[in-house]
């Protein structure tokens, strides 16, 4: 089971004694309200956001934010195998194309999976 936090945005901000309303001064947004709401997840950062907090901590949005981009990953893959599933039947090379690319694209998720397990 993977025991990763949605996000460490609260703990890179305590890690550099920072307070909720001095890292929303940071990042550019108005209320220490969206930080709390960020660090809970109860809010997804957008990507002004998330690139602010990789300037300021040193660090990829990935690492700070991997529950936002296990989400995102596990929602394009759902996505990616319903167009493949979709274009079958289709003979067109221009479709070919678009499967092969699919394949590719289905087959990291397939790793990923395995990874996991």
């Amino acid at each position: 089971m993977d025991r990763r936090l949605k996000t460490y945005l609260r703990t890179f901000r305590r890690r550099w004694g920072l307070s909720q309303t001095e890292l929303a001064f940071l990042i550019g947004i108005k209320s220490n309200t969206l930080v709390s709401r960020f660090e809970e997840f109860k809010r997804t950062p957008n990507l002004s956001v998330a690139f602010a907090c990789e300037i300021i901590f040193d660090t990829s949005p990935l690492e700070l934010f991997p529950g936002l981009f296990d989400d995102v990953q596990d929602a394009v893959y759902l996505r990616a195998n319903e167009l493949y599933e979709e274009l079958q039947g289709s003979s067109s090379k221009a479709t070919r194309a678009k499967l092969d690319f699919l394949e590719g694209v289905l087959s990291r998720s397939e790793r990923r999976t395995d990874k996991h397990v």
